[in-house]
């Protein structure tokens, strides 16, 4: 997990998002992060895996909400719903389909300015399906996502992929 966090690339500080999930935090680059919008209307899709909540219409297009919580195999508690908040995530692969999607929150998001010393990996932990590593910053616990398999079981699911 350490050797995770040595990957990152580092300026001298990067600004970062900590999104509040159930009982976690994800942390991610400022620059990963389209807008925060009030969740729409969500259209559940046919025979989608729980943690593929729907499609919602974003600036004229729609685009995937998922739960990170169900896809990465935490267990939830059905009685929470959201603050209805919805994280817009820029796509990082080159699917031209999936430019963006979105994370159901759970609060508002705290931004922060870091830099590498300010993450302590959790050695102790061990990451989920969707992790790249657990981490603390400013004693708080966080999660950086890996966006890479994330956006690979939204394609695999919308495109057949």
């Amino acid at each position: 997990m350490e050797q995770d966090i040595k990957q990152l690339q580092f300026t001298d500080t990067v600004p970062v998002l900590m999104l509040p999930i159930q009982r976690k935090n994800l942390l991610l680059p400022n620059v990963n992060v389209a807008e925060f919008v009030p969740a729409s209307v969500i259209e559940p899709l046919d025979s989608a895996p729980p943690w593929l909540l729907g499609m919602m219409e974003w600036r004229g297009q729609r685009v995937p909400l998922i739960s990170f919580e169900q896809l990465n195999g935490d267990a939830i508690d059905p009685t929470s719903r959201g603050s209805g908040q919805v994280a817009i995530l820029n796509g990082i692969s080159d699917r031209e389909e999936l430019k963006f999607y979105g994370i159901r929150c759970f609060g508002i998001p705290r931004q922060a300015r870091i830099v590498k010393e300010d993450l302590k990996p959790d050695n102790e932990a061990q990451p989920g399906r969707v992790e790249l590593s657990q981490v603390e910053l400013a004693g708080d616990p966080a999660v950086i996502p890996d966006l890479e398999i994330i956006e690979a079981q939204i394609a695999r699911v919308l495109m057949g992929q």
